[in-house]
């Protein structure tokens, strides 16, 4: 095995079990110190001989990485308990000097082994007459590799220092408030977000249900489709950017394109398919009005009177119907399409209550099994409802009709 092979595989023993990211890095650094120091026609004897034991070098290296994470624990410790009280700012501070009182030491206690290396050689050649240039050159060269080897050390500590800097401990109050504000403002409009895309959800589903019911509009299953991946994905994006994770905006324009087309493709088709319906006049052909007659007697007593109320929540129309053969006698009389209303009537000796409830659900039930058919029913004949009262016209004065 060639000399500097034998190096690297010394050097890659001695760092054990570390994580192959630093141990790559590590043996590369080498390995190129290595090829550079033979571009320049140097003997790998003197180069192995002026680097050193490999298993100082894995010591040596191990130590750095160790302090490394040691930087980066406190850094990530200063992001997690940052405050602006004042006592933690001086613990912020006592905290920083410390972290450049260790980098300053770890900096002059590896020069110092990197100089152990060439002191030997140094000491000697400095001793020898101005007039030997080969040997001064050769000062020159060690001095050089030092110089370099110090230069490498500075720019890991400052990579150690930027980690450190990154982690917004020196961030003002201001700053951390609008931080902190929009954070929260983002979580609400995420939340905000998912409530809308669950009631999205729950209405695609229960048109996916209607299509199996055979009220064949997929337009709207195409738009809420769409619509419901839209807002998802919408979530997903708000949520990224609220925790600053990468995001791919071309991605994200593709997905949003495709789930607009896919809801403008589904409005069409939904417009398209209402443009067929058929509106019928003529509701006799499948609905007919039912009749309710309730029959009253008037009190004895000729100052009292009977009173009839009807349902405030809509005006009621009636009709007065004069029947001579009544006497003492009231009849209401109402028609009304059942499967509109509900029909509701409370009876005392002196009173009547009569109610139609308007059932909306009824009457979405009746609406969705008409498109079944691919038709709609006029509402208006529907809704509609005919109240009648017969008396006596010598009554008249007797009855009190609250509606």
């Amino acid at each position: 095995m060639k000399k500097d092979k034998k190096f690297l595989k010394d050097l890659e023993d001695g760092l054990g079990n570390i994580k192959e990211k630093y141990k790559k890095s590590i043996i590369s650094k080498y390995e190129n110190i290595i090829k550079e120091e033979k571009s320049k026609k140097r003997k790998i004897t003197e180069i192995l001989k002026e680097l050193g034991n490999p298993k100082d070098i894995a010591e040596n290296e191990l130590k750095l990485i160790k302090k490394d994470n040691v930087f980066t624990k406190v850094s990530s410790f200063f992001k997690k308990h940052f405050s602006n009280d004042k006592k933690e700012k001086d613990y912020v501070k006592e905290e920083t000097k410390r972290i450049n009182k260790e980098i300053r030491k770890e900096k002059r206690k590896n020069i110092k082994n990197k100089l152990k290396s060439f002191g030997t050689f140094i000491t000697k050649d400095i001793k020898f007459n101005k007039s030997d240039k080969p040997k001064k050159t050769k000062v020159k060269e060690e001095t050089t590799i030092v110089e370099e080897t110090v230069k490498d050390f500075e720019d890991e500590i400052s990579d150690v220092a930027e980690i450190v800097t990154e982690k917004k401990i020196f961030e003002s109050k201001k700053d951390r408030n609008r931080r902190i504000l929009l954070k929260t403002l983002g979580i609400v409009l995420t939340i905000l977000l998912l409530f809308i895309w669950l009631w999205v959800s729950v209405v695609f589903i229960a048109s996916i249900f209607a299509y199996l019911d055979k009220i064949r509009f997929v337009g709207i299953n195409i738009a809420l489709f769409g619509l419901d991946a839209l807002l998802l994905w919408i979530v997903i994006i708000v949520n990224r950017a609220i925790f600053k994770k990468e995001s791919n905006w071309k991605l994200n324009l593709i997905v949003s394109v495709i789930c607009l087309v896919i809801i403008a493709l589904g409005i069409v088709l939904t417009i398209r398919q209402i443009s067929k319906i058929e509106t019928v006049k003529d509701v006799s052909i499948k609905y007919s009005m039912t009749t309710k007659l309730s029959n009253y007697t008037l009190p004895n007593e000729i100052d009292k009177k009977f009173t009839i109320t009807f349902n405030s929540n809509y005006k009621t129309q009636y009709v007065m119907n004069y029947d001579d053969t009544l006497k003492d006698k009231i009849k209401v009389e109402v028609k009304y399409y059942e499967c509109y209303y509900d029909y509701y009537v409370k009876e005392t000796s002196n009173s009547s209550y009569i109610s139609l409830k308007l059932d909306d659900r009824d009457r979405l039930s009746v609406y969705i099994d008409d498109l079944k058919e691919g038709l709609v029913f006029d509402n208006d004949e529907l809704s509609r409802y005919v109240v009648r009262i017969s008396i006596n016209p010598d009554d008249v004065g007797r009855l009190v009709i609250n509606d």
